[in-house]
């Protein structure tokens, strides 16, 4: 990764666009400059002498001398901040709110003037500062962004060498306190350098290698300090800050970025117009593309599946991680993922989302046009998490195998199918349950057809052992009858009995059609022991279903037959294995009524979900 890094930074340092991030201060506005304002407190002699607006420069950054601040109790250098301006439009609020926000402000600047000795400007000044911004704040645009800094004597801070000199002094303090050494290797370019800083820990690693990788974890190895160049450290921050802010993207409650990793020698020209084409890909998309993509983003994946630019001579490096103040958590690193893989992701789940459409749509009544509306059901690992992890309050917990999963689909290795099953019909149980609450009546079924539209999704990418994908998907329709769909579906109805489980479910829900048309309720559904089924609950069920239906006159003598044949044959099966191909056959066969239906009378219309 840090090689990586490097050569980004190699790539872009001279650039226009990035240049600024290579400065020890930093652009507080990356790509919303127009709507930006500075705040410009005019200062002669430690006296305030008045407030300006200006419009905000990024030609200026190096006068400005602006910096994140990293923690609670941090401060800038100097004293340039962020300006916030309440946004709530009771005026009483507003004033109530803004006097609040300019307090802290103004605790930051007699920080900062006292951390680092500066004389310009005395506490009680501070003070009268902080009414003067009151009233300016009434004139500010709630809809700009706002920079405050200071001119001491008509000079901003970056004007006087003092000031540059602490902000190039502080910002790379900590690679070579205590550990300058002379006359050593780079550990990023190779060669000798006059000298070399040892503390380098450039996005809190600097390990390219299995370390970093789920399941080939070692603390030992897991974190190290790097001798690098001065020169190099400069490359690897700026490059650090524009990945911080071009590339990564919000997963929930994670962060991710996906990097170009070069495995050939490239022209630097070369390798500038392949960044530039990388980071505007990756900052392309809407919210309705966000919602379709298979992380967050489907631009830049688009983009590396199908621009031959994108594909030759790079590789990819995939990050999952919580920021905590200055600290990377990395829950997942993925290095030299190949492009192939990546466009083999992109057209399996279109080819499989597309295939399966028929029964994963979601048909919904508009409210206002009362026309039937139709939204696709798409493959995310937005969705996946449902099945690998807990909400509390606004966070995910993840649990472990979400990664091996996000791991399996980006390397091609394999899953446990037992264990995604278990996934799947535990979050399915726990809305089955829940059906009978207002608006929750279809979850389970939905929630049911969804995880087996991303099972065969992982069986096209051949995640599973001793499975083999099912062929001709384009040009052999999806089956809408029992038998076609368990024929058409071999490598999950690899056992006769799993067979019979699935025509169990199926059957199962045609009896409870047959109630509910009759009693308006389906009471067979207290069989069902909410979805926990093993063997034991399915010699019980069949004897009864059987019953049940020759009450209602609807028997089925050669199905039922079938049926018992088949659960008397030897399995492997588990209780979740067994809940899950009841579940899908109890749900599926709402679609085999529906496709039955429509076959009779080819005018009739989908159903309101």
């Amino acid at each position: 990764m840090i090689k990586t890094l490097y050569n980004i930074g190699q790539a872009l340092e001279q650039s226009d666009k990035y240049q600024a991030y290579f400065e020890p201060w930093e652009n507080p506005f990356p790509g919303k400059e127009e709507n930006a304002k500075v705040i410009l407190v005019r200062l002669e002699n430690g006296n305030v002498q008045g407030i300006e607006i200006e419009n905000f420069s990024r030609r200026k950054l190096g006068k400005y001398l602006f910096r994140t601040i990293r923690g609670a109790n941090g401060t800038n250098l100097v004293p340039t901040f962020y300006f916030q301006l309440s946004g709530k439009a009771d005026a009483e609020k507003w004033e109530k709110e803004q006097k609040n926000n300019l307090r802290k402000l103004c605790k930051k600047i007699k920080q900062s003037l006292k951390n680092y000795g500066h004389d310009f400007l005395s506490e009680s000044e501070v003070d009268v500062l902080e009414g003067l911004l009151l009233e300016k704040s009434r004139q500010l645009n709630k809809d700009n962004s706002h920079l405050l800094t200071m001119s001491l004597n008509g000079q901003y801070f970056g004007e006087f060498e003092e000031y540059r000199k602490l902000f190039e002094s502080e910002a790379y303090a900590k690679y070579y306190d205590k550990s300058i050494a002379k006359d050593k290797t780079c550990a990023v370019t190779y060669q000798t350098e006059e000298e070399v800083w040892g503390r380098v820990d450039t996005l809190g690693f600097t390990v390219n290698d299995n370390a970093f990788s789920r399941n080939g974890f070692s603390e030992k190895d897991s974190y190290k300090m790097l001798p690098v160049s001065p020169e190099a450290v400069k490359l690897l921050e700026g490059s650090k800050k524009i990945v911080l802010n071009e590339v990564t993207r919000r997963f929930y409650n994670l962060q991710y970025f996906i990097l170009p990793h070069f495995v050939v020698n490239m022209k630097q020209d070369k390798m500038k117009n392949l960044l530039n084409g990388f980071i505007k890909a990756t900052k392309d998309g809407s919210f309705e593309t966000t919602a379709e993509s298979i992380i967050n983003n489907e631009k830049i994946l688009q983009a590396i599946a199908e621009r031959e630019e994108l594909q030759h001579g790079v590789y990819y490096d995939i990050l999952f991680y919580q920021q905590q103040q200055a600290q990377f958590l990395i829950k997942l690193h993925l290095n030299d993922v190949l492009p192939s893989q990546i466009k083999r992701i992109f057209e399996a789940k279109k080819q499989i989302e597309n295939y399966y459409r028929p029964i994963v749509k979601r048909v919904y009544v508009d409210k206002k046009t009362k026309l039937p509306e139709v939204k696709a059901f798409h493959i995310t690992f937005a969705y996946i998490k449902d099945f690998f992890s807990k909400k509390v309050k606004t966070d995910y917990i993840y649990q472990p195998y979400f990664f091996k999963v996000l791991e399996a689909v980006f390397y091609g290795s394999s899953l446990r199918e037992q264990q995604i099953i278990n996934a799947f019909i535990k979050q399915i149980r726990t809305d089955f349950k829940q059906q009978n609450e207002e608006g929750k009546s279809n979850i389970y079924a939905r929630r049911t057809k969804d995880s087996f539209v991303l099972y065969q999704y992982f069986l096209h990418l051949s995640l599973f052992k001793n499975k083999i994908p099912m062929e001709e998907k384009e040009t052999q329709p999806l089956q809408l009858t029992t038998e076609g769909f368990i024929e058409q579906h071999p490598a999950f109805f690899d056992s006769e009995y799993k067979k019979g489980v699935f025509r169990l479910g199926s059957l199962s829900a045609y009896l409870m059609g047959k109630q509910y048309k009759k009693l308006k309720s389906t009471p067979f559904i207290k069989q069902l022991n909410s979805l926990n089924i093993d063997e034991r609950a399915i010699t019980k069920i069949l004897p009864k279903l059987i019953n049940k239906l020759r009450e209602y006159d609807t028997a089925v003598p050669d199905l039922e037959q079938r049926i018992a044949q088949a659960l008397v044959q030897p399995h492997q099966l588990s209780k979740d294995e067994i809940s899950y191909t009841f579940t899908l056959g109890l749900v599926m066969q709402k679609e085999f009524a529906k496709a039955y239906r429509a076959k009779k009378s080819p005018s009739s219309s989908d159903e309101e979900e």
